[in-house]
């Protein structure tokens, strides 16, 4: 829709809103099709967006949007019911640019599970269920690339948001000066340090490579009641000075039988 907005706008002779356009709008596809928005920004005559090979591409193509039913009929509903703020616009673009296909269900990758079940049973998978957008033309994140192997897989734990760390830390300063631990027991800034806080490493994913959302008053307290829980638990010493329990997981299912 983006695409398309702006073409229509220079097509049909308004460079100056376009500009408008692309400056308030254009920023949240900057992490993605950065390359895009500065060949779209470079347009500003119709001759430019006839001879340019993106915008071409678009324009001798409609793009393809499989949609599920139910989905369609909402979508349209909304638009519909929308049509003085904006609706009418996008369902003018989506039948003058746009190949909206009703389907039973979305299209189906050639990798996912229901394809493979498919040439399991000799059913061929037609092309237009693995076909959405424009052939050539980049839509950003597919589930090919989703399911890519050369991705690096990081196992590692998450770190802490730096935030939430110095909050918890705080909570749990006020709490050994309110209860000071019994002699022989860590404090509870010491468990915390030990066992709990995370740091970033090698081995662990990028807070910023997930958008999480930032930390509440009530993460603090949850992560405050993790770190008393982890201190206070029972520890099952080895025997021997290896792995082995003392007690195994057979106690205690004999324990729990019949709430007992």
């Amino acid at each position: 829709m983006f695409v398309y907005s702006y073409i229509s706008l220079i097509l049909d002779g308004f460079p100056r809103d376009a500009e408008v356009f692309i400056a308030d709008f254009g920023a949240q596809f900057e992490a993605i099709h950065k390359d895009e928005l500065r060949t779209l920004d470079k347009i500003k005559q119709p001759p430019q967006v006839r001879e340019n090979p993106i915008t071409k591409l678009y324009l001798d193509n409609k793009y393809r949007i499989p949609l599920n039913t139910h989905v369609y009929f909402n979508l349209l509903t909304f638009l519909e019911s929308n049509g003085k703020a904006g609706g009418t616009v996008v369902i003018y673009l989506l039948q003058t640019f746009c190949d909206i296909r009703e389907t039973s269900r979305g299209p189906i990758d050639q990798y996912s599970f229901e394809a493979i079940i498919n040439q399991a049973n000799g059913i061929e998978t037609e092309d237009t269920d693995l076909q959405e957008g424009i052939p050539g033309a980049f839509t950003g994140v597919t589930n090919k690339d989703i399911m890519s192997n050369s991705a690096a897989l990081k196992l590692g734990s998450l770190a802490m948001e730096t935030d939430l760390a110095s909050d918890v830390r705080a909570e749990l300063e006020d709490e050994d000066i309110k209860n000071p631990a019994e002699p022989g027991r860590p404090s509870l800034v010491e468990e915390f340090d030990r066992n709990i806080k995370r740091e970033d490493s090698a081995d662990g994913p990028n807070r910023n490579d997930i958008p999480y959302p930032p930390s509440r008053a009530r993460d603090v307290m949850m992560e405050v009641q993790k770190i008393k829980e982890n201190r206070d638990r029972f520890k099952i010493e080895s025997r021997t000075g290896g792995i082995g329990p003392a007690v195994s997981v057979c106690m205690f299912t004999f324990h729990n039988t019949l709430d007992t």
